[in-house]
């Protein structure tokens, strides 16, 4: 699960396995095992490295994908959402922003 989102983020982001092992400074034979899912248990200081790289958090790699089949667990983008997410963007909010304030709301919901 983990190597799967790791894959489809550096992939969507356009790295190689090199380009991510090298900006991770990780080896790419461990990637490459990560990916694989031959090591489904990496430790939270390379996961650290990866997501940092990848421009994430440790958070999206480690949770589980909701089932999207699921409508019931989903929130409709509405109007309403789109408006305020157009001015989030023209105050100039970026996506790396957002990931942080969702963290913030993750931890301050824990706590």
């Amino acid at each position: 699960m983990i190597g799967e989102k790791i894959k489809n983020l550096r992939l969507k982001q356009g790295y190689s396995m090199t380009r991510l092992a090298e900006e991770a400074h990780i080896s790419k034979s461990y990637l490459c095992h990560l990916e694989k899912g031959l090591n489904s248990n990496p430790s939270l200081k390379m996961l650290d490295k990866i997501a940092s790289s990848l421009h994430t958090t440790i958070d999206f790699l480690i949770e589980p994908e909701l089932n999207r089949n699921t409508s019931s667990l989903e929130t409709p983008l509405t109007k309403e959402w789109l408006q305020l997410i157009e001015q989030a963007i023209q105050d100039g909010m970026t996506k790396e922003d957002f990931i942080e304030f969702q963290c913030y709301l993750k931890f301050r919901k824990k706590n």
